[in-house]
């Protein structure tokens, strides 16, 4: 009888011929590659369900790729991403085309009346430029400059798996796997995102929550490619609501600095809500610079503080914190104002959370002179609150 396009893959022609189990692996079988034999099927026609990832071990991801119902994306984008995916920003790599923010600094106001922001294009560069790697530090360091690795040591919430088998399958794209890829990528953000738990979920949760859309967000704001774009940018006012949820839910965690935190563990949760909060303020402004050229968040991004010192936010036990906090100075920065940090520290006291907002904020080339003399510079003419003033605090 004749096989239909839709009938279940046969063996390999080389197994059927030695009347050998046959693995089905594609392109080449286990048995014909440790034979180093030519390997064919009956038909090498395969469908996304053939596709695997050996080295990749989820049990949903074997159960999504057997989902006969895979198809290519066929939809159409809403229309004000036509504009985007045919202008000067493609999302692949800073190189490719020019930013669309103005590299003329003012403020004004945007049509729906609020006030707007513009800034340079060379900070929002180089800000991008260290979102698009914190995935990839995840994977590889276990840790990403808002994500503290001992905060979920004894149980890492599931939002946050699935966040980082997510980076795990995307540090293997090719442009032969992407559709896949993408495939998984954008089915664990959807689970995510139409979660049946959040009324039930505890602050901590909601902080796993909010960490894990961030990352699918920096893979998939920044990728290039317009379907992904498209349903981060979806995504966007999710990620708003959950972050104004998260501060409104740990207002007392919020205060808790080095001085006046109980404990540890404490001082990691607090520290991580304000970082989690700052970067999705950031992530939604820094966009918002990219693509349409202003920003609305200026003034909300600035009402943040943090804790710089980098031996804090590193530190593994709480012997190494308490040791750092009595040696070393925490630099607390309020309402984002790093003064006292560049008159008194050092590039190596900083991480990269502090450093992509200190460029913001200063400037790459005040940044550049401060960490090559280790002095604050005050350029002829230039106001030091000048970065400050085009994000909407003066």
């Amino acid at each position: 009888m004749a096989t239909g396009p839709g009938s279940k893959r046969k063996s390999c022609a080389e197994c059927v011929k030695a009347k050998r189990k046959c693995g089905m692996e594609l392109p080449t079988c286990q048995r014909c590659s440790k034979k180093n034999i030519a390997c064919s099927y009956p038909n090498n026609r395969f469908a996304v369900a053939d596709t695997a990832f050996p080295e990749l071990e989820f049990s949903w991801l074997d159960d999504l790729m057997r989902d006969s119902g895979l198809h290519p994306w066929t939809g159409q984008l809403q229309p004000q991403l036509d504009a985007a995916s045919t202008g000067t920003y493609s999302g692949r790599t800073e190189s490719d085309a020019p930013l669309t923010a103005a590299t003329e600094l003012d403020e004004s106001t945007a049509a729906g009346g609020s006030s707007c922001t513009y800034t340079a294009h060379e900070e929002i560069e180089a800000a991008l430029h260290r979102f698009k790697t914190w995935p990839e530090k995840w994977l590889r360091e276990g840790r990403a400059p808002f994500i503290h690795p001992q905060l979920y040591a004894s149980r890492m919430p599931r939002p946050l798996q699935d966040a980082y088998a997510a980076c795990a399958i995307y540090s293997t794209k090719t442009k032969q796997n992407e559709f896949v890829a993408f495939t998984v990528i954008e089915s664990k953000a959807n689970e995510l995102l139409h979660s049946t738990e959040q009324l039930r979920w505890s602050p901590l949760d909601l902080l796993a929550a909010t960490q894990a859309l961030l990352i699918f967000q920096f893979i998939r704001l920044f990728d290039g490619d317009i379907r992904q774009r498209a349903a981060a940018e979806k995504a966007e006012p999710i990620l708003q609501t959950w972050t104004e949820r998260l501060k409104s839910r740990t207002t007392e965690e919020q205060t808790h600095t080095t001085e006046t935190a109980p404990s540890w563990r404490s001082w990691i949760f607090g520290e991580s809500v304000r970082r989690t909060i700052t970067m999705s303020l950031f992530l939604d402004g820094a966009y918002s610079l990219v693509k349409e050229g202003f920003c609305t968040l200026g003034r909300k991004i600035t009402a943040n503080s943090f804790t710089a010192q980098r031996r804090l936010w590193e530190a593994q036990s709480p012997l190494q914190w308490e040791r750092a906090r009595q040696n070393h100075d925490s630099y607390w920065v309020s309402k984002m104002d790093f003064d006292r940090v560049m008159r008194e520290s050092g590039a190596e006291e900083l991480d990269d959370f502090g450093m992509v907002l200190l460029i913001t904020y200063k400037g790459q080339d005040v940044v550049d002179h401060w960490m090559a003399t280790g002095q604050p510079q005050n350029p002829l003419g230039v106001d030091t609150n000048f970065h400050r003033s085009l994000l909407g605090v003066l």
